[in-house]
């Protein structure tokens, strides 16, 4: 393995278990527990709003990065939940007396509050770029 692939991989680990851990930690803040698989989510959809986040750059507004991060979110609970809820019955969560949700596994609030979470998951990963693998200074545009 070379340089540059060891480092891609590193860092990639690194943001992987910063996204597992920082949504366990924010489970456990907010419904006071969680479950193995959540740290499995976190991770994945830190890391793919990190890549989506590599790719739109600084040409998107921080708005428009919020919204695609909220869905890469909700797109992810959808398929973790059919998975563990709905495949495995582990009931990991229950959308299903939320108005506008899909097979009880997604909700359009949680959509909502996941954009609010995904904005904090953009800033996030440019800092942690920026700050500990040297990546360009983070620069934003609201709208």
């Amino acid at each position: 393995m070379n340089k540059v692939r060891l480092h891609t991989f590193l860092e990639y680990l690194f943001l992987f278990l910063f996204g597992g851990t920082a949504y366990c930690l924010l489970e456990l803040h907010y419904r006071h527990w969680t479950h193995w698989s959540m740290f499995l989510a976190g991770g994945l959809v830190f890391c793919i709003i990190g890549v989506e986040n590599q790719k739109i750059r600084w040409e998107w507004s921080l708005v428009s990065q919020a919204l695609v991060a909220g869905l890469t979110i909700t797109s992810m609970e959808f398929l973790f939940g059919c998975i563990f809820n709905l495949g495995l019955h582990m009931h990991v969560w229950d959308y299903s007396k939320q108005p506008y949700n899909l097979l009880g596994q997604i909700c359009l609030i949680w959509s909502l509050l996941w954009c609010a979470v995904g904005l904090v998951a953009v800033v996030l990963d440019d800092f942690l770029r920026w700050r500990l693998f040297g990546e360009e200074k983070p620069h934003y545009r609201l709208l």
